[in-house]
């Protein structure tokens, strides 16, 4: 039996993490800073798999952090609109 306080580079991983509870991405985060923990004491320096599961890990829990709420109206919550400044000085 393995270590359930772990994630291993070779056991199986989210593809997305958005669908997950906060919970779950929160445990998937502590089992991956457990496998780093691992990684650097055994081999002095991560696993190319585990680290990018830690930045990935990184970027769901610093965005879900913002507290973003995905838009109700129809719109695509990951696009971005920018408005030309209106200048009220010069006409």
């Amino acid at each position: 039996m393995g270590d359930k306080s772990r994630l291993s580079p070779d056991q199986p991983f989210p593809a997305d993490l958005a669908p997950l509870e906060d919970g779950q991405v929160e445990i998937l985060n502590s089992k991956i800073h457990r496998q780093l923990d691992t990684e650097y004491t055994r081999d002095h320096e991560p696993d190319p798999e585990t680290e990018s599961r830690y930045e990935e890990l990184k970027a769901e829990l610093d965005y879900r952090a913002e507290d973003h709420q995905l838009p109700t109206d129809g719109r695509d919550a990951f696009t971005t609109t920018t408005r030309e400044p209106t200048d009220k000085t010069s006409a």
